[in-house]
């Protein structure tokens, strides 16, 4: 399987969009994408379990792949090279990083091939309309 069925048989079959705000853009062969969030609403240590926020993670991550597809064509040809990942979360959760590998074994699953990102995980006190999670990232085109 190519990157882009591997991605489909993940769950990558929509994402958002923005009258607003380019999802993606692309400039000198680098790839940003604006952050993309998980549909998923609520506090992680509040009213969201950990494994609900690692979910919460992988939609997002899916939606961002989506976005990525849509710009560049394909996810062939790309190596992500940085992933941040925010979590809306309570002041004493700690287990952001726990939140964050979701969103990182997601990405390897679909960029198994290419070296491990470098990585943020973040706890906010709220993130925008109080979804649980919002990732970004940059990627590389090798086309």
């Amino acid at each position: 399987m190519n990157r882009d069925e591997t991605a489909t048989s993940l769950g990558v079959t929509d994402g958002p969009a923005s009258v607003a705000m380019s999802q993606c853009i692309q400039a000198n062969g680098l790839l940003f994408t604006s952050g993309h969030t998980s549909n998923k609403l609520g506090t992680v240590g509040d009213d969201l379990s950990l494994d609900e926020g690692r979910e919460a993670a992988r939609e997002a991550v899916r939606r961002l792949l989506f976005s990525v597809q849509q710009e560049h064509g394909t996810l062939n040809g790309l190596s992500v090279i940085q992933l941040s990942v925010f979590i809306n979360c309570t002041s004493d959760f700690t287990n952001h990083g726990d939140i964050a590998n979701a969103a990182s074994e997601l990405m390897q699953a679909v960029f198994a091939d290419e070296r491990r990102p470098t990585r943020k995980a973040l706890g906010q006190v709220s993130l925008p309309r109080g979804v649980a999670v919002e990732v970004d990232a940059v990627f590389v085109s090798h086309m």
